[in-house]
């Protein structure tokens, strides 16, 4: 006999923001997007964007998750891999449609590699505008619902997303970045 049984939980989600000022660190994330060639057409991002993979063995972004250290360990203190490490290339009226990250466990983020003038980005569940600033960055649970509203942007706006998944137990290719 099966049954279903169905009933909507309530789920703890979260938001941090912080920056950091190593403009070392920040300057060569941006050499090291505006070298790859490998940008393709649009999913719900509607800019210029790499492969979801590109950042993921960068030294740099690496050195970045080091940095904060302290503020992951604030949301999130298991173990965990960066899954997926991605640039983005805003410009003329580029936009990102309204989606998710369900597929992160973890946490997922924004780094932000340029200042405004722009429209931030929009965090729907807390009615939050996060506004870019370089070095600011966003820690969120996957599930929360977020866009970048289309903007006429005078320069390029240039960010890196990341997705975060839990593991409790290490195989030996996989590189656990945080451990408790």
């Amino acid at each position: 006999m099966t049954k279903i049984h169905s009933k909507d939980i309530p789920l703890h989600t979260f938001i941090l923001i912080d920056e950091i000022d190593n403009h070392l660190i920040l300057d060569n994330l941006i050499k090291d997007i505006y070298q790859n060639n490998d940008f393709f057409g649009h999913t719900n991002v509607k800019a210029k964007h790499s492969q979801f993979k590109f950042l993921v063995d960068n030294k740099n972004f690496h050195d970045f998750l080091h940095l904060i250290k302290k503020q992951i360990h604030f949301i999130f203190k298991d173990n965990f891999v960066l899954e997926d490490c991605w640039s983005n290339i805003y410009n003329n009226d580029d936009y990102a449609e309204e989606h998710t990250h369900t597929g992160s466990n973890a946490f997922s983020g924004i780094l932000y590699l340029t200042d405004g003038p722009g429209p931030g980005t929009y965090f729907k569940d807390y009615d939050l505008i996060v506004p870019e600033k370089k070095g600011r960055f966003v820690l969120f649970h996957g599930h929360l619902k977020h866009e970048v509203k289309k903007f006429n942007y005078t320069k390029d706006r240039i960010t890196v997303a990341f997705n975060c998944i839990r593991v409790g137990w290490i195989s030996k290719d996989q590189k656990v970045l945080v451990v408790k």
